[in-house]
């Protein structure tokens, strides 16, 4: 009898999952169970959730393996699809970016060729779009699923939960006031004028865009060069682009694939030091990076004066160089220097020697103790993001034009800054150090907020506390609440952080971040999706070494006949 397996969710974390579930050779009974009208392409690559202006920050390149890769796709499309988002077929590269629902219309047919194959394989496998889970609930070795679509419980052996990605459908929640910038078809009723957007980094980037795209439209020049041309009857339209350092992300800088390895802060040297306990490890984690780091750029490292710098002090010194110029002076540098890097294809050294360690660091963090995660989160934590989520070189000429057209200016909210609706008709009013400012419009770009298990939209699962809030061990040994939900290596949810639940799931992005706060993105989502298929065959696949032991039993026990 087929094992049934049930994914819920069908972004990229489910297309790798299905990919590796495909090769189980025990036939399986696979049921892709997806909210929207679409499966196989996720929240953040949906058409309406994403507007065409808005870029993803992965090239092909970096996209874990499916059965064709971006670049071979694209070069498949006819040209009036490659026109009808401005690309060039003799640009078409695994180094470029493209907009979010060309990465979701390629997601969509690697789903529908992995169907195929599935199914060649024969499998049986089901995509039920438009069925939204409302709750599982677990009945001794199964999952009862409850949808919104029918009254009638269905059973399932395996359940994967990957549902990555939480975004309000009805963002305005008051007049002008938007909690997020997604589905950006919500951005289509916001009227020129002057708008704040809370956030400088590209899903802030990707909300200004979607709104310049109404308002007028940016022209290359003869020399290569961006300009913006308002439209007739919106001159007033103006943004604000807020942060509490008032920094812009930098360009994507070129960097060889796949990554080298650290020759100091190594995982090796890493779980090395895990093996000595909790106590003072973010400390000694951050003096073997600190050494990388003076390995790979000694001259970087004598800017900062990386030799007087402590963990709780890093962070500081590394925006600092930054924090000197004006934001768009230094976009301007930054973009320059990163376009000539590319065409010499030249490493900053430094950048990449503190891109090759992030990973090497999570691997420590859900170790952390209560007190030492706050550290971490405080202020060293986001060195590593601004690292990796550079932006790329489109959007930051697009900002420039912007900039240059006086519509978009940055400030920094500082520590001490608060966000009210009060008493307006439409948008909210901004208080900071630096004054008041009134926006008609107010949209939320901060992006995915970390998610909790009180969050969960799966009642019984929260209410039996099957999927239970994650807890960090402090220093005397009492746990502490520390957001999350609490997972094994498997992704499968902790009973009290301690007891797996087994053939349950709980890939989820936005619920993971507290322990693994860099699992973000595709090549994530990859991982995750792979781990928990590889553990389902796994559980499925009869234990091999039972059977060769019992065939060599079976081959020692003496002939009865001889025995006469």
């Amino acid at each position: 009898m087929r094992e049934r397996v049930a994914i819920v969710g069908s972004g990229p974390t489910a297309l790798y999952a299905l990919q590796e579930l495909i090769h189980s050779k025990p036939l399986l009974e696979i049921t892709i169970l997806e909210a929207s009208e679409v499966a196989g392409k996720g929240t953040p690559y949906q058409r309406g959730v994403n507007d065409a202006a808005m870029l993803s920050n992965i090239p092909s390149i970096e996209i874990p393996t499916l059965p064709s890769s971006l670049v071979a796709w694209l070069e498949l499309q006819d040209d009036e699809y490659l026109r009808s988002f401005e690309i060039e077929r003799h640009g078409i590269s695994d180094r470029a970016f493209y907009p979010r629902v060309v990465i979701g219309d390629y997601f969509r047919d690697q789903f529908e060729t992995l169907l195929n194959l599935g199914r060649q394989r024969r499998h049986i496998i089901h995509v039920r779009e438009r069925t939204e889970v409302v709750d599982v609930t677990p009945v001794t070795n199964m999952f009862a699923v409850h949808l919104n679509v029918s009254p009638v419980k269905e059973m399932f052996d395996h359940m994967i939960l990957a549902t990555g990605h939480s975004f309000p459908s009805a963002p305005e929640s008051s007049p002008g006031y938007f909690d997020a910038p997604w589905p950006a078809t919500a951005l289509l009723t916001v009227p020129s004028g002057s708008i704040g957007v809370l956030g400088t980094s590209l899903s802030a980037i990707d909300a200004v865009m979607a709104i310049a795209a109404r308002f007028g439209q940016f022209v290359r020049r003869n020399d290569g060069s961006l300009s913006y041309r308002i439209s007739d009857g919106h001159e007033d339209f103006r943004v604000t682009m807020m942060s509490r350092k008032g920094l812009l992300p930098e360009a994507d800088f070129y960097f060889p694939i796949p990554y080298e390895n650290p020759l100091i802060c190594t995982v090796d040297a890493v779980s090395a030091r895990l093996a000595l306990g909790s106590r003072g490890l973010l400390d000694d984690v951050y003096d073997l990076f600190r050494q990388e780091l003076e390995h790979a750029d000694s001259e970087y490292a004598r800017l900062i004066g990386l030799e007087e710098l402590t963990v709780d002090t890093f962070a500081a010194a590394y925006y600092g160089v930054r924090d000197r110029f004006d934001p768009f002076v230094w976009a301007e540098s930054n973009l320059a220097e990163a376009k000539n890097n590319y065409v010499a294809k030249h490493t900053v050294a430094w950048r990449y020697a503190i891109l090759i360690t992030h990973e090497v660091i999570e691997t420590a963090v859900s170790y952390f103790t209560a007190d030492d995660l706050s550290r971490f989160n405080k202020s060293f934590k986001s060195i590593f993001a601004d690292d990796y989520a550079t932006v790329p070189h489109l959007s930051i000429e697009r900002l420039l034009a912007l900039h240059r057209a006086d519509i978009v200016n940055i400030i920094a909210l500082g520590d001490q800054s608060e966000v009210s609706r009060g008493n307006l008709s439409r948008g909210a009013t901004v208080r900071f150090d630096g004054g008041i400012i009134e926006f008609d419009t107010f949209i939320d770009a901060t992006g995915q907020k970390n998610l909790t298990a009180d969050d969960l939209p799966f009642p019984t699962l929260k209410s039996r506390r099957v999927i239970s809030p994650a807890l960090t061990a402090t220093l005397r040994g009492n746990p502490r609440r520390t957001g999350g939900v609490s997972v094994d290596e498997k992704c499968r949810p902790l009973i009290a952080g301690i007891k797996p639940v087994r053939k349950l799931y709980f890939p989820a992005v936005s619920y993971l971040l507290h322990k693994r706060p860099f699992v973000q993105g595709i090549t994530s989502a990859a991982e995750l999706g792979q781990i928990v298929a590889r553990s389902i065959i796994a559980d499925i696949m009869p234990p091999i070494r039972d059977k060769r032991r019992k065939r060599r039993r079976q081959r020692q026990k003496p002939d009865p006949l001889e025995m006469i």
